[in-house]
């Protein structure tokens, strides 16, 4: 069983804490530069006391985040955690004052520094970034003011964290069958896929539900916090909105987020007709949001670790050298934590630090879905591990938007490989319909989400309370218009807002998995393809970290995310797979 090995940065909590100890000088350090950055020499010294603070943080923070990650319930860890976190908003107190000083010695000056040295030359891009923003940074005491609510920003996740795993209580089922089972967030879906009856899924799913259902007000209000601090932000800063607020400093245009929205929107009877397909072929009465988990074609293979991991390798065997050693050091023992266990952080994440190898959590469970989810985390860790060795620790910080580009990559690849050995009508069908919910999940799923995080906030701009009744509307009329599904027909459902942690931590991530998708797509194919320079293209994305805006990254690579077109070729491809399996189903 694969396991993490933290000690690579301390061998126990208490040699984490004797470190945690130097770090309060390191943040004195850096304050004390304040009104001193128009000297050169103090410049230069302020870049390099805060690369070695950041190493030092890393560590610290890589080493509690992991372990925390590994059981939530652990409340020493939890609260050596939350330590970390003030420490972090300390900092961002303490040097508030750079933006605005910088700022205000002028883009010529500073530009000057940066040119003259060859350490500071790594800075250029940053610098750039921060003279583009310079009308949303405010002045010293401004910003010094707005950094004093640092420690707030992390309680709606905190409080998230507490009300979906920590405090909530895992139900027990009785099935048909007289199996008992306990249901976690972990669990349910496979428990779904292999329960004996429609009425067996709709208690599986309720009792995964009913923590929402239970706590939907103390999840609202937490929301509603989280939309507060969006408004504050942009308000503060001066931005048009929070959805300009969280898209300008990484220079993605707005259009980019409403393209892949729209598109989405006015594109959804393929949706439609392929889960008319799956409720003619699995004979059902009426089909339910959960029954998407049901196979098409029950298959019992089992795909342990080891397995996923071999099957991975075989996929990308043919690709240039250099990437594939990448993604077998992504995976290698040490850095993979693979299997459930009580407390562990749900879902999947590859979590990397500059100078320190990528950590991957996944939670296994022997599935095919579980085999590209490793993929997927595999393609986050390569690309980490490309970007520190070509990029210095200023511009190694790759985007989110970017992220997903590497990670869905992987997908495509294991996608194409696994149908080229399928033999049996059973094999293609089991195929098809995992190609098929990739889409609807990466593509379609993720961008009705953004698409309820877009007008969730604009509840906030126009006034309108904020509310488990207001916010369940939101996705029950959007669930309707994709999917043509009443989810109030399904106990619980109309609370699956709250069950995406992604809103609650990461505000406006969501969309970046589906534009991501459609780049990577667009991207794959050109390697397929052999077009000219395609994979040194990929590898210059993968390589070039946080060195240019992400867009720009992009479509260097060969993904043009400002036209519609690029997301309309995943729709094409979406229609086509349906065509597909509704041919081999009528074999």
């Amino acid at each position: 069983m694969s396991k993490w090995n933290l000690s690579i940065f301390y061998p126990s909590l208490e040699a984490w804490d004797e470190d945690l100890k130097k770090l309060p000088n390191h943040i004195e350090t850096l304050a004390s530069f304040k009104g001193k950055l128009a000297n050169f020499e103090d410049f230069k010294s302020f870049y390099a006391a805060e690369e070695e603070a950041t190493k030092l943080l890393y560590r610290l923070y890589a080493y509690i985040h992991l372990n925390s990650d590994l059981n939530l319930k652990d409340t020493v860890k939890s609260s050596k955690n939350q330590q970390m976190l003030l420490m972090l908003s300390d900092l961002n107190q303490k040097t508030s004052f750079l933006s605005p000083e910088l700022i205000a010695l002028g883009e010529e000056k500073v530009m000057s520094f940066i040119d003259k040295d060859a350490f500071l030359k790594t800075y250029k891009f940053q610098m750039e970034m921060l003279f583009f923003q310079q009308k949303h940074v405010l002045d010293g005491d401004q910003e010094g003011l707005l950094s004093n609510f640092g420690p707030l920003r992390s309680i709606p996740s905190s409080l998230y964290q507490s009300l979906a795993i920590i405090d909530a209580v895992n139900q027990k089922v009785t099935l048909s069958d007289g199996k008992e089972l306990e249901i976690n967030l972990a669990n349910f879906r496979s428990q779904i896929a292999d329960a004996p009856t429609a009425d067996d899924r709709r208690l599986i799913f309720e009792a995964a539900f009913k923590r929402y259902k239970d706590n939907k007000n103390a999840f609202a209000n937490t929301y509603n916090l989280v939309l507060q601090q969006a408004s504050a932000h942009y308000k503060s800063r001066k931005y048009d909105s929070a959805l300009d607020a969280a898209l300008f400093r990484n220079n993605i245009p707005t259009s980019v987020f409403h393209n892949l929205k729209d598109v989405a929107f006015e594109n959804t009877e393929p949706i439609k007709r392929y889960l008319e397909l799956r409720k003619k072929h699995l004979k059902l009465d009426k089909y339910h949001t959960y029954d998407r988990f049901v196979k098409l074609i029950k298959d019992d293979t089992k795909y342990p670790f080891e397995a996923a991991k071999s099957l991975f390798f075989e996929s990308i065997a043919h690709l240039d050298r250099t990437f594939v050693e990448k993604q077998h050091d992504a995976v290698k023992d040490g850095f993979v934590d693979a299997y459930p266990q009580d407390g562990k952080r749900t879902g999947a994440y590859s979590s990397g630090f500059y100078g320190h190898h990528p950590f991957i959590l996944l939670n296994h469970d022997d599935t095919l879905d579980s085999v590209f989810t490793l993929a997927h985390e595999a393609g986050h860790s390569a690309h980490t591990l490309f970007s520190n060795e070509a990029q210095p620790m200023a511009s190694s910080d790759y985007t989110i938007f970017v992220a997903e580009i590497a990670s869905t990559f992987n997908e495509h690849v294991l996608l194409d490989y696994l149908l080229t050995k399928a033999e049996t009508k059973a094999q293609k069908i089991d195929l098809l319909e995992s190609a098929i919910d990739g889409i609807m999940s990466t593509f379609y799923r993720q961008t009705l989400f953004a698409t309820y995080e877009y007008r969730a906030n604009q509840l906030i701009e126009q006034g309108i309370p904020v509310t488990e009744q207001t916010l369940s509307q939101i996705m029950i009329e959007l669930y309707k218009h994709y999917y043509d599904l009443d989810i109030t027909e399904e106990d619980g459902k109309q609370y699956v807002w709250a069950y995406i942690p992604h809103l609650f931590h990461t505000p406006f991530y969501v969309y970046q998995y589906a534009t991501s998708y459609s780049a990577s797509l667009k991207i794959y194919d050109n390697v397929k393809t052999n077009k000219p320079n395609a994979m040194s293209n990929f590898l210059g994305l993968l390589k070039s970290g946080g060195s240019d805006y992400p867009v720009n990254q992009a479509a260097r690579a060969g993904a043009d995310l400002t036209s519609k077109d690029t997301f309309m070729a995943v729709i094409n491809r979406f229609e086509s797979l349906v065509d597909q399996l509704e041919k081999v189903l009528e074999e």
